[in-house]
């Protein structure tokens, strides 16, 4: 007799609507030229190098070598992704209690770094982080004191 009763161990509707959330990407593509002349790309090659940084999220960047100079490209974060995740951190934490820790491997300089309930941060310097963002969303610092802070904690990291 074959078991007709289906696996809860993983819940259908939310893969479900986790598939059909339609998100954009919290970054945009970066590129920056070491010649002299500017450099223009064609709609299919951004596109293209978009969707190879899609497909390879632990690459960097890429170089392009053109006849008037090396493209660096990459992806420019200019919204807050790290509170971003924090967030989902702290919210999957708090929504499955029998998980209680994601562990974020090391790279580079880097070592791995677990996050937890009372440390929910993608960052080893998470809290440092998020107490600049805070006292800058709070207006009880402004953003070039929040940029040295910044500046302050990575060069300790």
């Amino acid at each position: 007799m074959v078991n007709k009763t289906p696996d809860r161990s993983v819940n259908p509707s939310a893969i479900k609507r986790a598939r059909q959330s339609v998100q954009t990407r919290p970054w945009q593509l970066r590129m920056q030229s070491k010649g002299s002349q500017p450099i223009s790309f064609s709609e299919q090659t951004v596109s293209s190098l978009t969707r190879i940084l899609d497909l390879l999220p632990h690459l960097d960047g890429l170089t392009l070598k053109t006849e008037m100079g090396d493209v660096h490209v990459s992806r420019d974060f200019s919204v807050d992704a790290t509170g971003a995740v924090d967030s989902h951190i702290a919210t999957i934490l708090t929504a499955d209690p029998d998980i209680n820790g994601i562990v974020f491997s090391g790279s580079g300089k880097r070592g791995e770094h677990v996050a937890s309930r009372d440390d929910p941060h993608y960052l080893p310097a998470g809290k440092e982080f998020a107490i600049v963002r805070d006292a800058l969303k709070a207006g009880l610092i402004d953003s070039s004191e929040a940029v040295r802070r910044t500046k302050a904690i990575y060069k300790k990291d």
